[in-house]
């Protein structure tokens, strides 16, 4: 009587593998689409808590605070008894593979004054958030609100 051997032959072990590297080419172009899309949605949630960090920093001291995009960095200053306090830097490039622009009446930097009013905005600002092919935006008000929906221009 001859042994029975376990375990799997070449063949059938070359099968299995060229199955899942089909299955394997069918399926990452959605999880390319999915974790571009956590990217953008990371970086905007990012923007969004730094501009409302910025107003309430106004409010708080009691003097003007900025948000300030340079390229794809942003950071948030406020002026204390004469002197520039960085409180938060952030590279949403580095960090989410994120380009960030201002459209609308947006600048470089949306100052906050000690009431949360953004200063010297003529309409929304407008920030804009692109990943390959995924857009987002989300949009400060002349009264310093931050929204993700209803921004013109």
């Amino acid at each position: 009587m001859r042994a029975r051997r376990r375990g799997f032959t070449l063949v059938e072990l070359l099968i299995v593998m060229t199955l899942m590297g089909i299955m394997g080419m069918y399926a990452y172009p959605k999880l390319r689409g999915t974790t571009t899309s956590w990217s953008i949605r990371s970086a905007r949630q990012q923007v969004t808590s730094m501009l409302i960090v910025a107003r309430a920093a106004a409010v708080q001291n009691g003097s003007e605070a900025r948000f300030i995009r340079s390229g794809n960095v942003v950071r948030v200053t406020v002026d204390s008894n004469g002197t520039i306090v960085t409180l938060a830097s952030r590279d949403l490039y580095r960090e989410h593979g994120v380009t960030f622009t201002t459209g609308g009446a947006a600048r470089d930097t949306v100052r906050f004054d000690p009431r949360g009013v953004a200063i010297g905005l003529t309409g929304a600002a407008i920030f804009r958030f692109t990943n390959a092919e995924v857009k987002d935006s989300i949009c400060v008000s002349k009264l310093g609100k931050v929204a993700r929906t209803g921004c013109t221009a």
